[in-house]
């Protein structure tokens, strides 16, 4: 779907540039100047002065936003819509309009804002951006008041506004022909369902309305001329009456219309041949199940995967199911309705809707959860519930109210499930234990019940020790229940499996509340009790920054360790940058983005976190990347407390991977945040190379990237590290050598060179307020190389290097000591050294 949009939108887009191709003529030379409509940026200017009253920090948010109409939204580049001057700004400038003093016009065709916290209300001027294709506010929960109508640019294709807090009704757009996706999902609309306002909306292919106010029925052709629409979700409104009739959405894939107060029957579905996700929960359906129409659309398509009809009023038995009307089925809810009878494992396996071991696992129901309704009893195919892989849920019906636990309840009302042997050999084995002696059967009985017992008790004293220990503090984990985590994640399948790293394996889980978590399965260590495992657990939730993977709980279950964290959209930086033909080509702003969040993550973990924290795994697949490409810490807290009276400590055990190690923790085991400081260099210079840092296709004197970016600083050739795909400006290549710089003297040899991750942090933010950085070198050369990282010549630090060693020695104390690595250390001001970089990369 997300490759689609794309398609879309880039199609919108030309579309635009083939308008303006008819309006004005081709330039016949290169371009001086990109002119943008005094409108436009009028418009730019008028949002940015109303946001910049109501919102705090908006500047930290807006990168780029500049006062005053001289500014340039997107420089004055040629086609460049990937990566503007101003955050979220897009254009379409260059070869366009163009008059004989090689000045060409500029249009504003983008606007995309996610995340931002913005607040206040969107201005009307945004009508006046008459090019715009998309327009995608998202995530910003303070962005309120009603929609401006004069959101009506006949170019739209995308507007995406899910998850603010738009509110009132839905204002008319008439112009708007060419919207192919609209998101309005996690607002406060109210009002009627607004059918006038999206009667020429006839291009959609995707229409998201969920969690909003929206009441009233739907006029039946509401959506008759949406032949295009695949998507459609309405869920969590107030809406009433029959439900809609979609019968001319023949394209659709994706129904979800839960949670609203629809009366009436399911309409036919017949002719939706391609729906493959059908959701339907409480959403007040009557009648039998299996519907005729459910029927007969599922033996036309075989395409409909999952089916959710919990929490309505449907009835009927399930003794009368026939899996082959379900055949394409992989998930079937049905939670919270009145069916009843008798389920028949046997004849449901036979005609292929229960997955077995022995069956082929394309076919049949990965879920089947019928919890809260009428069962009464299961039959198990030969008495055993052995290999039976379809995870079924009984909960919460007469069938497991039974007073004698078997193989059964345990499996479909405890989700606790096991391949044991048929009843009927166990029965057996009773009878003989019985008629052949009586003392036997009393051992048996009180050896089970002192089992039992232990276990009940063991899992007492541990939830007792669970709450216990987060009773002492004010951060309180979730925690999760075991057999909800192997539901989530369908037993820790290998198919749900995200990764694995040092510290364990992470599997991706579906909560009951469909929810999207990632739970990370620890390698438990015999040394590692349980107060200790819980002391981790406390600290890691109590972590909150925006540059580090939240945890949410945990799980505890006799030697086994889980966490819960956050599931991030967009995988790993290795991932999506580092391999190979498939990697994906990132902006400039979008690699600086990544190297600031990760160097203001690991600054937390270093100087604000109580206690410090050293990561010592720093490495490209331990940074995530969420669905704006926003870095984000994992794997922290996992490794080694930092005590806060400490500078360095010595370690046995070496923990890290290959090429991010700094040479005095690899080779000594002495560690200090100096360690992930060196990780950090080396990971900036596979963002900015595009490449691991450990490359075995290359020549040899290319394999290892550290190694080639010193060789090339030598050589004065440091761009010639930069990743070929990466297209950039001249004011940018400035700022890409002085990110270069910066990794370089992260991965100095000797720790003590090395930058704080404050100083980092400082640098890369070009603030020139940060006190000093010690760089020391047992030769002056080598320390000039050192400093010259940063774009000084010799001739300007000729002055800097003569400091008095006494001087030096009374701001630090430790360069007498024998053995330290602070001896002939020299302090140089930051101030200093980024005003000078900066005068000579001008």
């Amino acid at each position: 779907m997300g490759q689609r949009w794309k398609v879309l939108q880039r199609w919108s887009l030309w579309a635009v540039m083939v308008t303006l191709l008819f309006i004005s003529p081709l330039p016949t030379t290169a371009v001086d100047t990109i002119l943008y409509s005094e409108e436009q940026l009028e418009a730019l200017q008028a949002i940015w002065a109303a946001w910049n009253k109501t919102t705090p920090d908006l500047g930290d948010n807006l990168a780029g936003w500049r006062s005053g109409s001289e500014e340039y939204p997107c420089g004055q580049n040629l086609l460049d819509p990937v990566a503007p001057n101003w955050r979220g700004v897009q254009c379409l400038d260059g070869n366009i309009n163009c008059n004989e003093t090689r000045d060409c016009n500029g249009y504003i065709i983008g606007l995309t804002l996610n995340n931002a916290s913005i607040s206040g209300i969107l201005p009307p001027a945004i009508g006046n951006i008459t090019t715009l294709t998309t327009l995608e506010l998202t995530g910003n929960p303070n962005l309120t008041g009603p929609l401006p109508q004069e959101i009506n640019d006949p170019y739209l294709s995308v507007l995406d506004l899910h998850d603010n807090g738009f509110n009132e009704t839905l204002p008319d757009m008439p112009n708007l022909f060419t919207l192919l996706n609209v998101d309005l999902s996690g607002n406060q609309f109210v009002g009627k369902f607004p059918y006038p306002q999206i009667r020429t909306w006839t291009f959609l292919q995707s229409l998201k309305f969920a969690r909003n106010h929206f009441n009233g029925s739907i006029p039946t052709d509401a959506f008759e001329n949406m032949t295009q629409l695949d998507t459609l979700d309405l869920s969590v409104n107030e809406l009433t009456g029959a439900l809609p009739d979609l019968t001319k959405c023949k394209k659709l894939q994706s129904l979800d219309l839960s949670n609203n107060s629809f009366t009436g029957p399911l309409p036919d579905l017949t002719m939706l041949t391609p729906l493959r996700n059908l959701k339907l929960a409480n959403t007040n359906l009557t009648g039998n199940f299996p519907f005729t129409s459910f029927i007969n659309a599922s033996i036309v398509n075989s395409r409909l995967s999952v089916l959710d009809l919990s929490g309505n009023h449907l009835t009927g038995s399930v003794t009368n199911w026939n899996g082959s009307d379900m055949i394409s089925l992989e998930e079937l809810y049905l939670d919270g309705n009145d069916i009843g009878g008798t389920l028949d494992i046997a004849q449901l396996i036979a005609s292929g809707l229960i997955r077995t071991a022995s069956t082929n696992e394309s076919y049949g129901l990965r879920t089947l959860s019928i919890m809260n309704n009428g069962i009464t009893d299961v039959k198990y195919p030969d008495g055993s519930i052995a290999g039976i892989t379809t995870v079924m849920r009984l909960q919460g019906s007469p069938y497991c109210n039974k007073k004698e636990e078997d193989d059964g309840t345990r499996c479909f009302c405890e989700q606790f499930c096991s391949n044991q042997g048929s009843l009927s050999n166990k029965k057996v084995v009773i009878i003989a234990a019985v008629t052949s002696s009586l003392s036997i059967l009393v051992i048996i009985a009180v050896v089970v019940a002192a089992y039992f017992y232990r276990t009940r008790r063991y899992k007492q004293y541990l939830l007792l020790q669970v709450q216990q220990k987060f009773e002492e503090f004010d951060v309180k984990p979730t925690i999760f229940p075991y057999n909800e985590l192997r539901v989530a994640t369908r037993d820790f399948h290998p198919d749900m499996k995200l990764g694995e790293g040092g510290y364990g394996a992470v599997f991706k889980g579906i909560l009951p509340n469909n929810s999207v978590v990632a739970v990370k399965q620890l390698f438990v260590k015999n040394t590692q009790g349980i107060d200790d495992f819980l002391n981790e657990v406390v600290l890691i939730t109590g972590m909150k920054h925006r540059n580090l993977v939240n945890l949410k709980g945990c799980c505890l279950r006799e030697h086994q360790r889980l966490l819960i964290y956050e599931y991030v959209d967009n995988y790993d930086v290795d991932q999506v940058l580092l391999r190979g033909e498939n990697k994906t080509t990132l902006s400039w702003a979008v690699r600086q983005n990544i190297c600031l969040g990760v160097a203001r993550g690991l600054h937390y973990l270093h100087s604000l976190a109580k206690p410090r924290i050293i990561h010592r795994d720093i490495k490209a697949s331990n940074i995530l990347l969420d669905k704006n490409f926003e870095p984000k810490i994992a794997d922290f807290g996992l490794a080694l407390l930092f005590p806060d009276e400490k500078s360095h400590i010595m370690t046995v055990h070496v923990a890290g991977t290959k090429g991010y190690l700094a040479p005095e923790y690899a080779s000594l085991g002495q560690l200090s945040e100096k360690v992930d400081v060196f990780s950090f260099g080396v990971l900036c210079l596979e963002v900015l190379s595009g490449r691991r840092n450990i490359d075995e296709t290359v020549p040899l004197d290319e394999i290892y990237l550290s190694q080639r970016a010193w060789k090339l600083h030598g050589e004065s050739k440091l761009m010639d590290l930069v990743d070929p795909t990466l297209i950039l400006r001249d004011d940018e290549k400035a700022e890409v050598q002085r990110l270069i710089n910066i990794a370089l003297l992260c991965s100095q040899d000797v720790a003590d060179q090395r930058p704080t991750m404050a100083k980092v942090v400082a640098m890369l933010q070009h603030d020139t307020d940060s006190e000093v950085v010690v760089l020391n070198s047992g030769k002056k050369e080598r320390q000039l190389d050192s400093l010259q990282l940063l774009g000084l010549g010799k001739e300007e630090l000729t002055t800097v290097l003569e400091t008095d060693e006494a001087e030096t020695s009374a701001f630090n104390p430790c360069a007498s000591r024998r053995g330290s690595v602070h001896r002939d250390g020299d302090l140089i001001t930051v101030e200093g050294l980024i005003q000078l970089s900066e005068t000579r990369a001008r």
